[in-house]
């Protein structure tokens, strides 16, 4: 299961920070939304069509825009990559559970990523990750259930 991520719970990873070493760069077809698109246009033909939507190109089996000094447009990158090693799923257990605005998710993080482990509190990683996505991209993308009541 090389290919495939391996989620652990966020409780059971203490800190995060991208170490900017192109694993998901390579690892991952980066689906592209609507206001990527629109973004990222300006570097020319840097899109791919997938079976399911626009992804970005890959060159040398990397993504069109890893160089040799990191993410060439690390602070406009698209949200995939934002999201990244963070899965925020409907279902999963204690150890997944995060309450944020009132709102129950399941949040996971790929154990391949090499930034587990170093940076800040994950806790406060996934808050700012939560505060940073709107809640269209929450309900489609990310998988979000309500809080339901007891």
């Amino acid at each position: 299961m090389e290919g495939s991520p391996q989620p652990v719970p966020w409780r059971k990873i203490k800190r995060w920070m991208c170490i900017h070493c192109g694993f998901c760069c390579s690892e991952y077809d980066v689906p592209v939304t609507l206001n990527d698109e629109v973004r990222l246009r300006k570097y020319g033909n840097v899109f791919k069509r997938g079976k399911i939507g626009l992804y970005l190109r890959k060159k040398k089996g990397k993504c069109v825009f890893r160089g040799k000094g990191g993410c060439k447009i690390y602070d406009e990158r698209p949200m995939a990559c934002k999201k990244y090693p963070f899965y925020i799923m409907r279902q999963g257990d204690q150890d997944s559970l995060f309450i944020y605005n009132g709102k129950v998710y399941h949040v996971f993080l790929d154990a391949r990523c090499s930034g587990l482990g170093k940076g800040d509190d994950v806790e406060e990683e996934i808050r700012k990750l939560l505060r940073d996505l709107k809640d269209s991209q929450l309900t489609g993308c990310l998988q979000v259930r309500k809080k339901q009541s007891p």
